[in-house]
């Protein structure tokens, strides 16, 4: 998958920039549920002890899009981005799609 797009069909955490990634401002992620359910999803911060700081958490209803565009962008050589998601329509006919830019 292109660097900055994910597709999620399954419940779980995923890594969007992994602590001392590629370092890089972010000026917006959107995250499109494409299913009929909702998801519900914690977009957090983590750093290399495992301590987070939350972003937002939220349900997305089903075919709805949010996008954040406040400037979001971390010290990358502290600090990793994560995306959970929890429950609803997660399949791999109906993803949740992520674009960070």
């Amino acid at each position: 998958m292109e660097k900055g797009l994910f597709n999620i069909t399954e419940a779980g955490t995923t890594t969007l920039k992994p602590i001392y990634g590629e370092a890089g401002n972010i000026g917006s992620v959107s995250l499109a549920n494409t299913g009929a359910s909702d998801i519900v999803i914690e977009l957090f911060l983590q750093d290399s002890i495992g301590q987070n700081a939350y972003i937002i958490k939220t349900t997305i209803p089903g075919n709805v899009t949010l996008v954040l565009e406040d400037d979001l962008s971390f010290d990358n050589s502290v600090l990793g981005l994560f995306l959970t998601t929890t429950a609803g329509g997660l399949s791999a006919s109906t993803p949740l799609s992520v674009i960070i830019k």
